[in-house]
């Protein structure tokens, strides 16, 4: 799994990436990660890149502990493409 960088600062601890396009941005994925601010020390992120390497993050749950933020991930995971 190649590293990434969250645009927002937070730490990615598990992501799932796979190829956009069709209008959307060349790359899309999913997110665990550990924030960087705020009350919820965990989030899972739907995140969007223009390059694979840097990305943004949007829609997200928050979480406040590491086991639910898994849950989120792995429900979220459920459906995507496996690129």
């Amino acid at each position: 799994m190649a590293d990434i960088t969250l645009r927002n600062g937070a730490k990615p601890i598990l992501h799932h990436t796979w190829k956009g396009g069709r209008g959307l941005r060349p790359f899309l994925g999913l997110v665990l990660a550990k924030t960087a601010v705020g009350n919820h020390p965990f989030a899972t992120w739907s995140m969007a890149s223009d390059d694979g390497v840097t990305w943004d993050c949007f829609g997200g749950h928050y979480c406040m502990q590491m086991a639910e933020g898994f849950r989120s991930y792995t429900e979220r995971r459920k459906g995507q493409p496996d690129e």
